[in-house]
């Protein structure tokens, strides 16, 4: 299955003039950041000191000392569009020109973004930041940085390396929508207590159990990767109701302008469909920048990047509105496999992609930074 096709010139011009592979900088990142600490505080009264890092005013706090601070400013660094007006002049020099490169990553395949385009995974970037914590003098703002990565990844198109340059669903609309979304932390997650255990029906690593600073980043990682890509089965070229029961089926059944196979005849090319999301096309020509595809690497997964069901991929929805699929998952961050029994693992649902994601993401994120202060502690 292809993925999205984007011209790798047009690609680094847009890359070098824009931070837009993240979520927002103005509301999401500083507030998952703080919300993290304040219940980690709550939880451990021990952590209250963590209070003078937290919730900086640019009128009034010193730049650079701030755990949100750090969680904000990662995006930006040094690169040409820092908005002075917004985030104050002061910018740390440990944060190198285009940090948001680094920021992608595949926990199945190891990928960031296109290699072509340079920087290298969020996973082997976390050395980096996890070194400026312990070296560097503004220590908390450089744990914020880190805050920052832990949150990206609870991104499904960070995960899933989708470069996403031309916009994002997801993150979009929790720019507009996050004070909608009801969410709190539930728990101080750390990977010796709550990693992945090693399973071997299961893609991700052994090691996912050993307290280490990338463990934080696999575990968060890997729990939205399962969460946000589907078992289609093995989709067949055939028209009418055709493609075999799956977790894709179930969440679009054919009935319902679900998924299913079209013959675009002579001069479109051949494609699978979900109306609400659009196209997975099949081969080259018009329609070769698809919106939804299968998992890098992952036989019969797929990933849709086009959820708030509007076609133009290259504006995303900031009203809130979205694609609500039949059924999804019981145990949300539980990937669904084909052994399993779907009556069982899935459930019926009735909201929106977005915040089905926002619900259930926005609080891991929180319980796996709260997790990591006690670590970087």
């Amino acid at each position: 299955m292809m993925r999205k096709i984007i011209p790798v010139a047009l690609f680094a011009l847009l890359l070098a003039a824009s931070p837009a592979m993240a979520l927002d900088n103005v509301v999401a990142h500083p507030s998952i950041t703080n919300v993290a600490v304040d219940y980690l505080i709550q939880v451990d009264p021990s952590y209250a000191y963590l209070g003078n890092y937290n919730h900086f005013n640019l009128a009034t706090d010193p730049q650079l000392t701030f755990i949100d601070e750090g969680s904000v400013k990662e995006d930006y660094g040094l690169s040409a569009d820092w908005e002075t007006s917004v985030w104050g002049s002061s910018q740390d020099p440990n944060i190198g020109f285009l940090s948001y490169q680094n920021h992608g990553y595949n926990p199945k395949t190891g990928d960031n973004w296109d290699p072509d385009l340079g920087g290298v995974s969020a996973y082997v970037y976390s050395t980096d930041v996890w070194y400026d914590i312990n070296n560097a003098s503004n220590r908390y703002f450089q744990i914020g940085r880190f805050c920052h990565l832990l949150e990206d990844m609870i991104s499904p198109a960070h995960t899933h390396a989708d470069t996403h340059i031309d916009g994002d669903d997801f993150e979009t609309f929790g720019q507009y929508n996050y004070g909608t979304i009801t969410w709190s932390p539930s728990q101080v997650c750390i990977p010796s207590t709550d990693g992945l255990a090693y399973d071997r029906k299961l893609p991700h690593p052994r090691k996912l159990t050993t307290n280490s600073y990338q463990n934080f980043v696999q575990n968060v990682a890997w729990r939205t990767y399962y969460m946000t890509s589907y078992w289609g089965a093995n989709l067949v070229e055939t028209e009418g109701d055709a493609q075999p029961d799956s977790e894709l089926k179930r969440m679009f059944p054919y009935w319902d302008g679900g998924l299913r196979y079209d013959d675009g005849g002579w001069f479109v090319n051949d494609a699978y469909i979900i109306d609400d999301v659009g196209y997975n096309w099949i081969g080259y020509g018009i329609g070769n920048n698809p919106d939804w595809w299968g998992c890098t690497s992952d036989a019969t997964y797929f990933y849709l990047e086009n959820i708030d069901g509007d076609y133009n991929t290259c504006n995303p929805s900031a009203a809130g509105n979205g694609v609500a699929p039949h059924v999804f998952k019981a145990d949300k961050f539980r990937r669904v496999r084909s052994t399993d029994n779907l009556g069982s693992v899935l459930s019926a649902n009735t909201k929106i992609f977005s915040v089905l994601y926002g619900e259930n993401l926005y609080p891991m994120a929180a319980n796996w930074i709260a997790g990591f202060l006690t670590f970087a502690e």
